[in-house]
């Protein structure tokens, strides 16, 4: 869809919008304005080619005049609630096609069905989360960038001095063996029994500049996992990471679909709550302060991911799981990709839709104005890049089996770009990658993804090196 078009389209869903409140009277004309005044103001912008948060703009617009349409449908006026659903449906269509279009394929990809309700709706559901992202960073309180970029430069000096951006992984210390552990049975909504694991983190940040501040962070000085065991005894498990800002167990066991993984496949489960997250993150927003606060704490708080993932492990072993594997996704991604370049023991590491280069993920959901302020003050990529050397899996050295090694990414991710999975692919010597054509909150084509997924569970973490199930044509 041309961007001329896209202009139209906007025009048409302002023009239907008004028509609509004329319809059903004054008072719907005061609230059919402002949205009319939205929708051809992201007309114009879109002719000039605006930057990347218009198509969120046209969503939030689009998304409101439908609810419009609601609105009018509920005080009767039919006709002009069906006039208002169309246009905000025609708004909505436009949105995730204006988000398409701004979509960079992988090298030897092509965006499934570019023009499909399926492709679009899947955009526009990825783009809908980065606005709302973006708003809570335009709601935070302003930053105190001279300070931030002042403990950054810090950082990367240190970093260059002790050898950190040739080789992170000396930033990682091995952790002591987990022994003190708290167990007790808890009943977790729509995924049964499970157990639930508490210990003490003992994790210090490594960077002083941060460090206090992080540590007194209390509720996130206990660690909690949630771990699904047969009675039979110990069997291969799987580590789930999850994403940033779950961290719920009711949904995460949804997501990761533990009663496949361990009921269908057999497999023991653990499922970490990262730092700052869920129960972690203390009454505040579920992965508050990891990405969007201080940019030391994203480096403490995947650094305590890490640390206690491997913890988690040894633990398991010594408990007797014949074999660990490690399975995370987004945010889990990128820490399954690092915990990978720590633990040669891990039997399986398979990041989906994996985050990999922190720095323009994090700053595109930052305003203008903001980008503005941050290049003013110093606070650029290369900067972030040098001080969150330690995390940055594309200067670790995976230290996993090369079979060991599964991505999944989509084809039409607008949080977790294409570029991103298809950059983690290189850098892992091109392994095994499952291309799935959805997006990162639609996963379309889940069926074949699962398929991918459990045959590479059974060769590697189970051990049954028989045939594999076919590959699917979005296999590179």
């Amino acid at each position: 869809m041309s961007r001329g078009l896209r202009s139209l389209a906007l025009l048409a869903a302002a023009a239907g919008l008004l028509g609509a409140s004329a319809l059903a009277g004054s008072w719907a004309l005061w609230i059919a304005a402002p949205l009319a005044v939205g929708l051809l103001a992201a007309a114009l912008a879109t002719l000039r080619g605006a930057g990347p948060g218009l198509p969120g703009w046209i969503l939030v617009a689009a998304g409101s005049a439908w609810l419009f349409g609601v609105l009018l449908l509920a005080s009767g006026a039919t006709g002009a609630a069906l006039l208002a659903g169309v246009a905000g449906a025609f708004g909505l269509y436009t949105g995730g096609q204006a988000s398409l279009a701004a979509c960079v394929p992988a090298p030897g990809h092509r965006l499934p069905a570019p023009r499909s309700l399926r492709s679009t709706g899947a955009a526009a559901i990825d783009e809908s989360m980065r606005w709302i992202w973006g708003l809570t960073t335009r709601l935070s309180p302003q930053r105190d960038l001279t300070g931030q970029v002042e403990a950054l430069r810090a950082v990367a000096t240190r970093n260059r001095a002790e050898g950190i951006l040739r080789n992170p992984a000396a930033a990682h210390l091995a952790p002591p063996a987990l022994e003190k552990v708290s167990l007790r049975r808890v009943r977790v909504p729509g995924a049964g029994r499970a157990e639930q694991l508490r210990f003490e983190s003992e994790f210090v940040p490594r960077d002083p500049e941060q460090r206090e501040a992080y540590l007194d962070f209390q509720p996130d000085r206990n660690a909690r996992a949630y771990l699904w065991r047969h009675s039979d005894g110990p069997r291969p498990t799987l580590v789930c990471v999850h994403g940033y800002g779950m961290g719920r167990i009711a949904l995460d066991a949804r997501a990761w679909d533990v009663g496949h993984l361990h009921g269908g496949l057999g497999l023991d489960l653990a499922l970490l709550i990262l730092p700052l997250h869920g129960p972690r993150a203390g009454g505040r927003r579920s992965g508050a302060g990891f990405l969007d606060g201080h940019p030391l704490w994203t480096t403490a708080a995947l650094g305590q991911a890490i640390w206690e993932l491997r913890r988690l492990a040894g633990w398991l072993r010594r408990q007797g799981a014949p074999a660990v594997g490690a399975y995370g996704m987004s945010l889990g991604g990128y820490t399954t990709a690092v915990w990978a370049s720590l633990d040669p023991q891990l039997a399986c590491a398979v990041p989906m839709i994996p985050a990999v280069s922190l720095p323009p993920l994090v700053l595109s959901t930052w305003s203008h104005t903001s980008r503005s302020r941050a290049r003013a003050a110093g606070l650029t990529p290369e900067l972030l890049s040098e001080a969150w050397a330690s995390h940055d899996p594309l200067r670790h050295r995976p230290r996993v089996a090369p079979e060991a090694r599964l991505l999944l990414a989509g084809l039409v991710d607008r949080i977790c770009p294409p570029l991103q999975a298809h950059a983690l692919w290189e850098h892992w010597d091109r392994p095994p990658i499952h291309w799935f054509p959805g997006s990162h909150l639609a996963p379309f084509g889940r069926r074949g993804m699962q398929d991918r997924l459990d045959a590479h569970l059974r060769e590697t973490l189970l051990g049954e090196r028989g045939v594999s199930l076919p590959l699917t044509r979005f296999r590179r």
